[in-house]
């Protein structure tokens, strides 16, 4: 029998006769040529197309406007215009040494002098420089109507075209994201600060010499999950003190900071954070720190094919306050990152969608879509790289 994507019918009597016997135990399973029976999609068809595109078939039957929103990933690291906007400078003051106290100890023949001037150490952070892209599509009114069986299929073809691209613009937002969190994971490992290696850790621990791979057998990965389960807890906590741990110094200033549980993003890998969920936290109390963190997990941080690894040329803030572009760095087995909400955003500075007047001549009209974004790392802040290594 030939393939079902034909202007014609066909019958399968013969072939749901076999597959009915297959089904019921009355034949052992055998060869079935499903594209007798399986419409699959496909861009070619046997009829006329339309003269704009060249793809769409003139009208037969029903039409099927195939498109659904895209819901973005790393929503939480969008920022408000109002705060992260503009030309942005961040202040932070610096911890300096306690004076001698005086009251208890008084010198005899010296006065208490209650006017010492003690400057605040102020360093002052800087972020400055967006990102801009720009795209568009074309409505046509007329020349599509021989593909269409009306205004309100019209009408639903350019819905389309919309949602497609809304679809397409958030996600580019979202590699950028991805872009922004491998270039955080970069920089932190180029500078070895706040670099976890779990797996090392727990084969000091206990004693083995379990690999990224041996994890994941029956027998170690529960025991492994439980560990980091842990140790997850106990990086959440310890950024919660007010300290210099987890975060790059810059010179001449002791800056601390502390990240309360709520302050705190975890983006830890989908995979792994599964497991976390069915074997750990099942036999857990859920009152810790990723009930109230922002958690979310990521199916790859930076090539879908390779969704454990990164590679890239971070830039990083070195610990004199001037930027360092980095060498080029590849990271493998990324468990998670964990760090403070002010380490890591994306301001939406100029977004715009605008459309040209229409074409009387060429009956049609384009969209235009143009946005100006900014990308924020701060690696003074607190932010821990996860490495299952």
């Amino acid at each position: 029998m030939a393939n079902v994507n034909q202007l014609s019918i066909n019958d399968v009597y013969l072939l749901l006769n076999d597959l009915h016997e297959q089904t019921t135990g009355k034949k052992s399973i055998a060869p079935t040529n499903t594209a007798e029976f399986v419409s699959m999609a496909n861009a070619t068809l046997s009829a006329g197309v339309d003269s704009v595109y060249n793809a769409l078939m003139q009208t037969i039957g029903m039409t099927i406007f195939s498109s659904r929103p895209y819901n973005q990933k790393f929503r939480g690291l969008k920022a408000e215009n109002v705060r992260w906007g503009g030309i942005i400078r961040k202040i932070v003051l610096g911890d300096k040494p306690l004076n001698a106290e005086s009251a208890y100890h008084p010198i005899d023949g010296q006065s208490i002098d209650q006017y010492v001037i003690n400057k605040s150490d102020v360093l002052e952070l800087r972020y400055y420089g967006s990102n801009v892209y720009q795209d568009s599509y074309t409505v046509f009114k007329e020349q599509l109507i021989n593909a269409m069986r009306g205004p309100e299929e019209l009408a639903s073809f350019v819905a389309l075209q919309t949602e497609h691209m809304n679809n397409k613009w958030v996600q580019y937002q979202e590699e950028l994201s991805r872009g922004m969190l491998a270039n955080f994971i970069g920089a932190k490992v180029s500078l070895d600060n706040g670099v976890i290696h779990l797996l090392s850790e727990y084969n000091a621990l206990t004693g083995l010499s379990l690999t990224a791979t041996d994890i994941y057998k029956p027998d170690y990965q529960a025991p492994f999950f439980r560990f980091v389960r842990s140790r997850v807890n106990t990086i959440s906590r310890r950024m919660t003190e007010r300290s210099e741990l987890y975060q790059v110094k810059i010179t001449g200033h002791d800056i601390n900071r502390h990240t309360p549980l709520e302050n705190q993003k975890m983006y830890l890998t989908a995979d792994a954070l599964d497991i976390i969920d069915a074997m750990v936290l099942t036999q857990t109390y859920h009152d810790d720190p990723l009930r109230y963190a922002d958690v979310e997990g990521v199916s790859h941080w930076q090539a879908i094919e390779n969704p454990n690894q990164i590679s890239v040329s971070p830039v990083y803030i070195g610990s004199d306050g001037t930027l360092v572009n980095g060498d080029p760095i590849v990271v493998n087995n990324i468990f998670g990152i964990i760090f403070d909400e002010d380490a890591m955003a994306y301001n939406l500075k100029d977004v715009e969608v605008s459309n040209t007047p229409y074409n009387a001549r060429g009956r049609y009209f384009n969209t235009w879509m143009t946005s100006n974004v900014q990308y924020l790392e701060d690696l003074t802040e607190k932010g821990v790289i996860l490495l299952l290594d």
